[in-house]
This record gives structure tokens, C-alpha cells and sequence, in this order.
């Protein structure tokens, strides 16, 4: 009988379809399952590439995210993928709905390749048993838990056929399969490829000393797998390496034994444990296996070790911190899918023996058909009854992002049931009960009934409308301004990422490549951020001036009688800020390298540096105002930081400032101390602030809440400002200060305007220079990988200015200048691709002309390699991190 795998991807569709249709998601309803890093990063970027197909933006130099960066390595981070150029043909209004689409295609590729495998790796499996098998991968724990970084399941389905490719590299000596595989994965995501050749490290290892007896063999297969992994790595150079170099300068790299040597030695297990629960079937096949007969086979032996080695760090944090390169912030299981489907080959292997037991059929059918009904029918019920009285308890990943006892326990309940009836269906096909066919119908069964009810708990529960978005896309191409400039939001009102999704330049960004110096700079700038995100909300006049933020969106209710009202709708207003200033303006300096980083003092002062440096004038800009009195509350100043401290801890502290404003003046709260990443800060929810009696801020600085607090414009009028200290605090940039509007309008109008124009990667246009030492001031954030032109002669002069701003050297005179920007690290990564992809070409040649005979020489040489890298990787994963983390 012939053995297909095309119905897995069909049953995995039409299942997901049914819990689209239970849980009214689209295409049923305008429902999306999207939700934490797919709301906040995927769609976004699938929107940033739909824009960069369509021409509106650039992949090198993207200046619709983090002021200007390399849209590379977030390709290949977040949404690298055959199936992320579909979006070119989805309205980008529907994005939200359509990745309802993309995650059915993926899981049922997931589906197929794992089908792909079960029928290579076994072959008395017929269709439905393979169809089970396959839907219970595609349902796995990794599916359930991680479905909202979609890439992850590209790279989940491609493992099945890595599998396939280590198999044939070792039975066959044939490593074409296994070195392209590689090659897919890495170029799919460079980040979990980390975790794969852990992986293939550990597996080929186990694998060659406990099945190849003949050391002849093992230098062989080394010598292979050796080869076949350089070329694919080389062949995928221009992935990984510009990628490299952007992960390296982010705001993410972190000390590996600090992070190690913190935190607890359990892991939160309760969130791993699906990465087993949902694979109820694996523990029945293990009760049922014969440990003594398992253990004799070598086979068998050394997946049990390996599956073994995978289940540790589920529950181990700092053997897990290992396998997430050190540290990890959430999704605690990224290599989860390995230990799913290495579990599925017990179940494959216990179908499999059976299936060669089967003989003459001893016993009626009906006991063993009506067992097999009664026991799908209480698996269905009690999956039912979970479902409807304790949906909440089950569901609470997808509100918090982490699961607690009480849902594990529910969903243990679920598991036990599930691994009872997969062993009983076992026994009963085992002792010739049900015959093959109606064994593997009650598998089917009971695998889709698993699948529905752990998706029902985490797909389901995931579903929400998209109507939110809507009033978003409807701010898309309603500015029609020919020169460069960014767009910024007065408060975070959606997603960061979003912003550039609808095509608008602006400085926000969230991803894992947030670069460290732009994110630190625009914190000392006065804007908001936390974590990896950046966000261009906060900051004052002045800076939005020289970062080119010409339009803010703000609620419709937060527009003043003074705002230029570009568009409007029912929740957001589009608003041309004043525009005196150009994008880029002409400074000049005596001691350029001087003004590389920002000095280290209070926000407020930063900005009169700015002032100073950038317009070359020594006027007052800012004025700080001290408060006119104190209520239950000591202010210290112990010169290096304000200490607040509370006189009765019992009741508020107060802080009220009488300020009588002359001339136009904006002003801030300044509730600032360390320049760092962290998600929390000791002076969070520490203030309410209200001006004139009206509360602008319950709680402030917030996570996403913590740059500048802009208190209102104010023209010749006394202003009121109460500042409640809600717990005591220190901070080392505190206080109430006044921007003079006049003062910097006068400035701005008189600086020097530039006027450019962006091509692809290249920025260009003519600058008039004059006086002494002049330089071209960009808003872009600095980064290795400009090159700069000026009237035609190429300048490596360029300098990193003000924490992360740009200063190129101009001429007297007028000055044709042209940015180029390539990242650092993509030519020699297309040299080595070339390189790569020519020797993994020849190589396969080579073997196929039966040249391995000339590489016989190397092989000694290659196993003692391997030996050490082994070592190496078994001993830095898994014996490392416990030392440290017991002695660190």
C-alpha cells in the first residue's frame, strides 16, 4: 500500500480551520489569533517588507525604523520566510487577519515535513498513522506556546528534514540533504540556527558512538558532516554575518556568567511543561515500550540519551540559559520542536513494532471498536468540561505570557486522561483487540482530539478583534512632503513598530537589534524607552527639531487650539509640528571628537549642551524651577542625586511649584536615574503630577512612560504645578524646567538648511558650508557601514556626534554630499556565500565522481576535531552553567 503524505497538511489545515470557526477568527470573522510579539514585531515587519517590495522603502537603509538601520538582520530575525512574500498581495489593512493565514500554512508544512520523515524513518507506518503522527507535531507544545513568532514554525518544519538529511548523511554518505537543510534553516532564522548545531553537535555524537561500531565509519561520517556544515555556513555568510555584527551592537548582548550565575536553578517549568504535556501519546508509548529490549538497541539507546539531554533544560534555568545563548527574556523552550519530535519517535517506534506483530487476527473487532469509542467519547467530554469551566485558568499564556499552577494542573488532568487512552488503544492493538485499521482510526482520533483541545487553549484564547487598527491605517499616506522627516507619537498608543509599518519614518523601534547607542542616547535625550524598545515619544522642541520629527499622531483629544491639524479621525490626529529646522543642519566644531557622547548630567542640562553645540550660542534655552513648597516630604541633593523621602510613609508627599511664565516657554518633569535597559526601574509609579488642578499623569515615570513629561505651552501666565511622591525614591535628573520657545524658534530659523533626498541606500543632496570647521549634522543613528562622499572625493572623516548623530566635514562653500550605507559585515558575507555555495557545489560533484578517497587522510584528523567539539559543547551546556551558577 503506498505510504502518502499529502493528507497530513490537508487534516492539519482543515483542524486549525474548525478552531478558526469555534473561535470566530478570520476567515470567519474579523478576528485576528495575532498577539504579543506577533502585534508587536512580526506584523509590523511584514508591513515594513511589504513597503520595501512595493519600493516605498529600503532594505539596506530603512529609515521607517530606529532613525536609519539596516532592515537585514530584522528580515532574517523575525520574518524570513517563503511565505512573507505573500504579503505583496494582501491589503495592508488585512495584515492583522492574514496572519491567521500564514500560521494554518506554516503548521500544515510543519504537518508535511514531518510526515516526510516518519515515512523515511519508518517503514511499516501506513497513512493514517503517519497523518497522526504528523498532526501531533504540528500540534506540539512549541506550536501552541510560540505560534506568534512565526518563523520559529519555518524553522520547526524544516527540522524534520535536517533529520532526514543527518539520516542519509550517515546510513547513505550523503550530506547534500543535510548541508542544504542547514543552509534553509540559517537562512530562515540565524538566531535558533545557534540551537540546531547544538543540537547536530550532541545528536551526531550520541548517535555515531553508540550505533557505528567500526571506527573506519565514524571518521567517515565526521569527516562529512564536518564538511557539509562549513560549506553551508559559508554558503549563508551574507545572512549570518551582517546579522552578527548588528546582534553584537545591540542593546540585547549581556555578561554570560552574570546571567547565569542569576536568577534560580528551576526553571518556570510551568510554561516548559506543554513542550511535553501536549505529546501525550510519547509517554504512552513509553509505558509501553520494553525498557530492557529499548536499551539493548542501540538505536533506541542513543535517542533515549539525546531526548533526554533536551528534557533537562526545560526544567534546569541555568542549562537553559545555555541553549538561548546565555540569556533569555521570555519563550523559555526556542528549541522546543527537537524535543517534541525526538519524543514522537518513541510513539513511531512502539506503532512501528506492533505493526510487526500484527498477525492472524485472534478476537471479535466490537469489544476493542466500542473500548475505542468510550474512550475518545470521555476524552472529548472531559476536554469539553475543561474547556467550559475553567477556560480562564487554561488560557492564561496568552494574557500573561507565562502559565501558573493552576492552569498546569488542568491541563495535567487533560494529559493523563490523554496518555490513558493512548496507552489503552495500544494494549488493545497490542493484544489484537483492533486491527490496524481501527487502531490507527482511534489514534487518528484521539490525536485530533488532543489537537483541538490544546488549541482551543492557546489559539483560541489568543483571538481578538482588529478593529483597534483601523483608525492606525487610516493615518497611512496622508502626508505629502517631498523632503526627508519622521513622524512621531505623543504617547504610546499602539505598537512601536506600527508606526513604521504604515510606511512613516520615525525613531521607534523594538526588536532584539535595537542598537545600544541609539537607545541610550535618546533615553538622555529625554525620550521614552525600556527594555529593546525605543520610542520617539517624549523629548522636547529641541530635539525633535534635530532628530527631523516634522509630524506627531496624538489622540484626538490631546489637539490644542495651537496644533496644525494635517488629518484627523475618530481616535488619532495627524499634526505638522512648527518646521524651522531642515533635516540636517550645519554645525561647527574646533573639537568634533569631543561631541561624541553626550556629557554625563541632568536631562535638563543636556538639552542646553545640545543648544550650545549644535547653533553655536551661549543663550539660556531651559530654566529649572526649584519648588515654592514642601508637604510631607524631605529633597535631598547629595550633589550626585536627588533623594525624595517621605516624612509619614503613610500619606503622599507634595512638591508645588508657582511658576509665572515669561514669554512662551513648554514645560517638563525630569524623573530620571540610570541609563540602562532594564523593564523596571526603582523610581516606577513614584509620581502624580497635575497642572492647574487637572492630573496629566497618574503614575509617573511608567515602563512606558519614563522620557520627558511635557507639562503644557504657556505664554506670559502663571501655571500651577502639584507633584505628589507617591513612595519614596532617588533619581540623578529631577525637577520641573522651562524650554524658551522663543529662544529656540530664533535659533532654529537662522540655522543652516540642507535639503535631501533619499535613493534606495544612498541619501544625497547640496550643503552650504561657511565659517569655521563646519560639519553636516544627520539625524540618521551612527553605524558602522556609511561611507561618505563629498563634492565627489570620498571622506572617512565621518564622525559619531551627540551619542549617536552623524557629522561629516564639508568644504567652504557649496558641497555635494552623498551617504551611502551598506551593513557592516554584507560584502565579505556575499564573498563568502559565493565562496560557500561554489564549494558545496564542487563538493557534491567530488563525491559523485568518488573523489572521498582523496580525503581519507583528513579523517583522523576531523574525529579527534569532533571529539574535542563534543566535549566542548556537552561540557559548556550542560556542566558550565551549573558551576557558575553554584559558585558564581
Amino acid at each position: 500500500m503506498k505510504r502518502r503524505c499529502w493528507p497530513a497538511p490537508i487534516a492539519t489545515a482543515a483542524l486549525t480551520l474548525l478552531l478558526f470557526f469555534l473561535f470566530d477568527l478570520y476567515p470567519f470573522e474579523n478576528q485576528t489569533l495575532a498577539w504579543c510579539d506577533m502585534k508587536q514585531q512580526v506584523i509590523p515587519f511584514l508591513l515594513d517588507f511589504q513597503n520595501i517590495l512595493k519600493g516605498n522603502a529600503d532594505f539596506l537603509l530603512n529609515t521607517q525604523n530606529a532613525g536609519g538601520m539596516s532592515f537585514l538582520g530584522v528580515f532574517f530575525f523575525f520574518v524570513s520566510s517563503p511565505f512573507t512574500f505573500l504579503v505583496l498581495f494582501v491589503p495592508s489593512e488585512q495584515m492583522y487577519l492574514f496572519a491567521n493565514i500564514l500560521v494554518l500554512l506554516k503548521m500544515a508544512l510543519c504537518s508535511f515535513t514531518a510526515a516526510l520523515f516518519f515515512r523515511h524513518r519508518f517503514s511499516n507506518l501506513n497513512t493514517v498513522q503517519i497523518l497522526a503522527l504528523s498532526i501531533m507535531y504540528a500540534f506540539g507544545g512549541y506550536t501552541m506556546l510560540y505560534f506568534q513568532n512565526m518563523v520559529w514554525l519555518d524553522v520547526m518544519a524544516m527540522f524534520p528534514i535536517l533529520m532526514i538529511g543527518l539520516d542519509r548523511l550517515i546510513r547513505q554518505r550523503k550530506p547534500l540533504c543535510y548541508a542544504l537543510s542547514l543552509a534553509a534553516i540559517m537562512v530562515l532564522n540565524f538566531y535558533l540556527t545557534y540551537m540546531v548545531v547544538l543540537f547536530v553537535v550532541l545528536a551526531f555524537g550520541i548517535y555515531l558512538r553508540l550505533t557505528q561500531e567500526k571506527v573506519e565509519e565514524r571518521r567517515q561520517s565526521v569527516l562529512l558532516l564536518g564538511i557539509s556544515t562549513i560549506c553551508a555556513l559559508l554558503a549563508t555568510g551574507v545572512v549570518w554575518l551582517p546579522s552578527l555584527f548588528q546582534y553584537l551592537s545591540s542593546a540585547r548582548t549581556v555578561g554570560l556568567i552574570e546571567s547565569i550565575s542569576s536568577g534560580t536553578l528551576l526553571t518556570s517549568f510551568y510554561t516548559t511543561l506543554p513542550i511535553l504535556l501536549c505529546s501525550a501519546g510519547v509517554f504512552a508509548a513509553l509505558a509501553c515500550l520494553n525498557p530492557r529490549k529499548c536499551w539493548q538497541d542501540s538505536h533506541m539507546r542513543s535517542l533515549l540519551i539525546l531526548w533526554v539531554l533536551l528534557v533537562v533544560p526545560l526544567f534546569i534555568e541555568p542549562i537553559n540559559k545555555m541553549w538561548h545563548t546565555g540569556s533569555y527574556q521570555a519563550f523559555p523552550a526556542r528549541y522546543g520542536y527537537m524535543t517534541a519530535l525526538l519524543g514522537l519517535l518513541f510513539l513511531a517506534k512502539a506503532i512501528s513494532d506492533l505493526n510487526r506483530e500484527e498477525g492472524r487476527f485472534l478476537h471479535q473487532d466490537w469489544p476493542g471498536i466500542g473500548i475505542g469509542i468510550f474512550l475518545f467519547a470521555c476524552m472529548s467530554l472531559v476536554a469539553y468540561l475543561l474547556l467550559y469551566y475553567r477556560y480562564r485558568d487554561l488560557s492564561v499564556y496568552t494574557r500573561t505570557l507565562w502559565l501558573d499552577e493552576n492552569a498546569v494542573l488542568y491541563f495535567l488532568l487533560f494529559t493523563v486522561l490523554a496518555i490513558l487512552c493512548y496507552y489503552l488503544i495500544l494494549y488493545l492493538y497490542q493484544h489484537q483487540y483492533l486491527t490496524k485499521k481501527y487502531f490507527s482510526l482511534f489514534l487518528l482520533l484521539l490525536a485530533c482530539c488532543e489537537s483541538v483541545f490544546s488549541g482551543s487553549v492557546f489559539i483560541g484564547s489568543a483571538a481578538n478583534p482588529v478593529s483597534f487598527y483601523s483608525s492606525v491605517f487610516d493615518l497611512k499616506d496622508k502626508i505629502d512632503d517631498t523632503d526627508l522627516y519622521r513622524v512621531k507619537n505623543g504617547h504610546k498608543y499602539f505598537d512601536v513598530n506600527l508606526l513604521g509599518g504604515i510606511n512613516y519614518p520615525t525613531l521607534n523601534h523594538y526588536t532584539s537589534l535595537t542598537d545600544e547607542d541609539f537607545m541610550f542616547a535618546m533615553k538622555r535625550m529625554g525620550y521614552s524607552s525600556y527594555w529593546m524598545e525605543v520610542s520617539s515619544h517624549g523629548g522636547t522642541e529641541l530635539t525633535d527639531a534635530l532628530w527631523g520629527n516634522r509630524y506627531t499622531i496624538k489622540r484626538e483629544y490631546e489637539t490644542t487650539d495651537r496644533d496644525h491639524i494635517l488629518y484627523q479621525n475618530d481616535r488619532y490626529a495627524l499634526v505638522k509640528n512648527q518646521e524651522l529646522m531642515s533635516f540636517g543642519t550645519v554645525i561647527q566644531s574646533d573639537d568634533i571628537s569631543g561631541l561624541q557622547d553626550l556629557p554625563s548630567m541632568t536631562r535638563r542640562e543636556i538639552q542646553q549642551y545640545l543648544f550650545t553645540k549644535v547653533f553655536g550660542s551661549e543663550e539660556q534655552l531651559t530654566e529649572e524651577y526649584e519648588p515654592s513648597s514642601t508637604t510631607n516630604l524631605f529633597v535631598y541633593d547629595t550633589g550626585s542625586q536627588m533623594e525624595l523621602v517621605r516624612e509619614n510613609s503613610e500619606k503622599d508627599g507634595d512638591l508645588e511649584y508657582h511658576i509665572l511664565v515669561e514669554g512662551t516657554q513648554t514645560l517638563y518633569l525630569d524623573c530620571f536615574d540610570q541609563v540602562t535597559n532594564h523593564l523596571t526601574e526603582p523610581a516606577y509609579k513614584s509620581l502624580r503630577v497635575s497642572v492647574n488642578d487637572e492630573t496629566v499623569a497618574y503614575q509617573y515615570p511608567t515602563q512606558q512612560e519614563n522620557g520627558l513629561l511635557n507639562l503644557g505651552t504657556f505664554t506670559d501666565e502663571t501655571v500651577d504645578i502639584r507633584v505628589s511622591v507617591l513612595r519614596d525614591f532617588h533619581a540623578k535628573s529631577f525637577g520641573v524646567f522651562g524650554m524658551n520657545l522663543e529662544t529656540l524658534d530664533a535659533a532654529e530659523a537662522s540655522a543652516p538648511k540642507v535639503q535631501l533626498t533619499q535613493n534606495g541606500n544612498s541619501i544625497s543632496g547640496t550643503v552650504q558650508a561657511s565659517g569655521n570647521n563646519p560639519y553636516l549634522l544627520l539625524p540618521l543613528s551612527y553605524q558602522k557601514g556609511y561611507s561618505f562622499q563629498v563634492n565627489e572625493e570620498k571622506s572617512a572623516e565621518a564622525s559619531q556626534v551627540f551619542g549617536d548623530m552623524i557629522a561629516i566635514p564639508l568644504e567652504q562653500g557649496e558641497n555635494r554630499v552623498t551617504i551611502t550605507f551598506v551593513p557592516q559585515g554584507l560584502k565579505p558575507g556575499i564573498l563568502l556565500s559565493v565562496l560557500g555555495i561554489f564549494a558545496l557545489l564542487g563538493f557534491w560533484l567530488f563525491l559523485r565522481k568518488g573523489g572521498y578517497r582523496y580525503l581519507r587522510p583528513l579523517e583522523p584528523l576531523a574525529l579527534w576535531a569532533y571529539r574535542i567539539l563534543f566535549c566542548a559543547v556537552l561540557a559548556g551546556v550542560y556542566v558550565f552553567p551549573l558551576i557558575i551558577y553554584a559558585f558564581g
